[in-house]
């Protein structure tokens, strides 16, 4: 469990859930193949990246409900809360996107499927 915790900490500081020195990113969109200090690779293919996608999706909607269940039961405004929420809809995702992707390569990488072959 303890290890669980700390690759998933590691990824979320964009670190190699291995040795946790390499950075995962060379860029904030783009990611490296295989970690900068231990060679560990992240994504063996490149249709990977769905996986990274998909935990940003559910990232995104949970908090879309979160806030649309708060601004339902507040006494804000309709109209500036609904734009609020538009602007959070859109701008998470894109912020959040490189810490999906990480989420996703240290979830390969505790299954073992970041090794396997096609």
């Amino acid at each position: 469990m303890i290890r669980i915790l700390q690759v998933m900490i590691a990824a979320l500081l964009l670190r190699c859930p291995n040795c946790r020195r390499g950075k995962m990113l060379r860029s904030w969109f783009h990611m490296h193949r295989h970690c900068p200090a231990c060679n560990t690779p992240f994504e063996r293919a490149s249709g990977e990246i769905t996986g990274g996608m998909g935990v940003n999706i559910v990232a995104t909607l949970l908090l879309v409900i979160l806030v649309a269940a708060l601004i339902g039961f507040s006494s804000l405004p309709l109209l500036p809360a609904m734009l609020g929420l538009a602007v959070l809809t859109i701008a998470f995702p894109i912020g959040f996107y490189p810490f999906s992707r990480a989420l996703w390569a240290a979830l390969l990488f505790l299954t073992g499927d970041n090794r396997e072959t096609d």
